[in-house]
């Protein structure tokens, strides 16, 4: 029982970190108390039925446990949802910057999950005497009657009707929460095995919605310079917030300031990040093909070599390269640059072997800016080069970011005053890249794109406000495009699939028939964008929002089914 008593707790301190608001939250959630005692007997009541010498099999769970635990903990403060089942597969996707990013994750209350359970062998080891060897069949139904009616007891002050509570899983944590450690690995293990295949019913809804709700305009009304280079920085964890912001009455990021005071700029602060659990390689498709990416897998690994629309497709013609900071292996971007359409992938080799990165002491940002710069003399016009930044990525060591003002400020906490040193690093790289453009003659003739790929540090955690009065400009990413023929800056919240129609206005490629799931802000009012944690509606409702809703099963579909030709 005691075993039990450790389960139970396990999975409760998980649930309370997971979903419901965290330990503070503990006194007022016995239903999940209930959920968990039920399950962890039902995982564990297998033990009366083993004789003396297999008992210590009870261990095995146990021990997995603590480890799901753990990595569930962190996985959920990264990506704000439980790690699907198939995701613990991807063993290929195991990389220092994961260590020590899963790493910087954890916290003091962790110990909440290891501490009983190292408790519990030391109580072992000092009693190390063990019942009778008989099958125990009476305590096993025990087991099963204590399990029923404490799980009855939960669903009943739980408060759900059976088919929400079981059938739907709109996200992971909240069904664990509700129902469980059996019941989500019973649901989530079939969700991994089940068909991906596409019905004829789905590809007749895919085909009616490209053809009603999709946009077919091929005017280029809002560019009338075409065949202009391209360059797209996908920034990793950049906030909207830090643009603009002083720290000491010095600016934090002096370069975005000045782009997006000046002319020929559209700047949209309040877009809504729409990455699942792919994260930074869910953004980097979104961009690059319009499309959303999977709510419950990662597209780049596991759907990484499908076919799909780009935007180096859309941009006939063009050199299309890519320039990253990591191994190539990381976020399966070696497969995932063919599939983009890129001719040519620079990945963290060619940045050593180069030399950038010692040049700059291992400063990735300034490698990659540094190496992007000397490889545009070498890039055929008009081209298209995409830098994939990595200094912001957490945790923030000192020997891989450079030291700024920042760092000595006391009117920041620790976490802010890390994050923003590096906003201001990134910041100056970006800056030293365009002037160096500026310098060969082709920042008159070159589009600069900077996206974020999603949050990092929300800006109502710093203030001590909660998540639940947050507001757009709390977790709000910016998109800048420079160097077009508009001068816009859009106030209203809209998501990151709506970045790849409105380059494609900017840089005039719309006899390209594909213009994505989203919408152009020079065209459309959007006012809204579709969070795809739970479905729901950020920013006003209008018109748009059922057709942004109903994009979510068209795009799965579109990945499963290989439907784009």
């Amino acid at each position: 029982m005691f075993c039990v008593a450790v389960a139970a707790w396990q999975c409760f301190i998980v649930a309370l970190d997971t979903q419901l608001g965290g330990v503070e939250r503990m006194l007022h959630e016995w239903h999940v108390v209930a959920i968990s005692i039920a399950n962890a007997l039902l995982l564990l009541s297998p033990y009366w039925l083993l004789r003396r010498r297999w008992r210590w099999l009870v261990w095995v769970p146990m021990t997995l446990l603590v480890i799901w635990c753990l990595m569930q903990t962190c996985y959920c403060r990264a990506y704000d949802d439980l790690m699907p089942w198939r995701s613990l597969t991807l063993t290929e996707n195991v990389n220092p910057t994961l260590a020590s990013s899963t790493i910087a994750l954890l916290r003091w209350q962790d110990l909440l999950i290891v501490i009983p359970y190292l408790l519990l062998i030391a109580l072992c080891l000092i009693s190390h005497r063990v019942r009778d060897n008989k099958v125990g069949f009476r305590q096993f139904g025990y087991s099963l009657i204590a399990c029923a009616a404490f799980a009855l007891w939960g669903y009943i002050h739980g408060d759900q009707s059976f088919n929400d509570r079981f059938l739907h899983n709109f996200n992971n944590r909240g069904y664990f929460a509700r129902n469980g450690l059996v019941p989500y690995g019973l649901f989530t293990l079939h969700d991994a095995f089940k068909s991906r295949t596409v019905t004829d019913e789905e590809r007749a809804r895919v085909e009616r919605f490209l053809e009603e709700e999709c946009p077919h305009y091929t005017d280029n009304r809002y560019c009338s310079t075409p065949r202009r280079n391209l360059v797209m920085v996908i920034v990793e964890s950049l906030h909207s917030w830090p643009i603009g912001m002083e720290v000491d009455g010095r600016e934090v990021t002096p370069v975005l300031n000045r782009l997006i005071a000046s002319d020929s700029v559209i700047y949209a602060p309040h877009i809504m990040f729409q990455t699942s659990h792919g994260h930074s390689s869910d953004a980097h498709f979104i961009y690059n093909t319009g499309l959303l990416p999977l709510r419950d897998g990662v597209v780049a690994v596991n759907w990484g070599n499908g076919h799909y629309p780009s935007l180096a497709e859309a941009l006939e013609g063009y050199d299309c390269r890519e320039v990253i900071c990591t191994p190539g292996v990381n976020w399966n971007q070696n497969v995932t640059a063919r599939t983009y359409g890129f001719d040519t992938l620079y990945t963290r080799d060619h940045l050593t072997a180069d030399g950038a990165l010692l040049r700059h002491n291992n400063v990735d940002d300034a490698a990659l800016t540094d190496f992007a710069a000397r490889l545009v003399p070498q890039m055929r016009q008009p081209f298209f080069l995409e830098m994939v930044t990595m200094t912001m990525h957490s945790p923030y060591p000192d020997n891989k970011v450079r030291p700024t003002w920042i760092l000595t400020s006391d009117t920041l906490n620790a976490e802010a005053r890390s994050y923003l040193n590096c906003v201001n690093v990134t910041d100056s790289c970006i800056g030293a890249f365009m002037d160096d453009l500026d310098r060969m003659g082709l920042l008159h003739n070159t589009v600069v794109a900077i996206v974020s790929d999603h949050t990092q540090l929300y800006l109502n955690r710093i203030e001590g406000r909660p998540d639940s009065i947050s507001r757009p400009i709390d977790w709000g990413i910016p998109m800048i495009i420079a160097g077009c023929d508009t001068t816009l800056c859009y106030n209203s919240v809209i998501g990151q699939v709506d970045v790849f129609p409105t380059i494609l206005d900017v840089m005039g490629a719309n006899a390209y028939r594909w213009k994505g799931l989203g919408h152009s802000v020079l065209r459309y009012p959007v006012q809204s964008a579709i969070f795809p944690r739970n479905m729901s509606v950020i920013g006003d409702s209008t018109s748009l929002t059922p057709q942004q809703r109903q994009a979510w099963d068209i795009s799965q579909w579109m990945i499963y089914g290989g439907l784009w030709k």
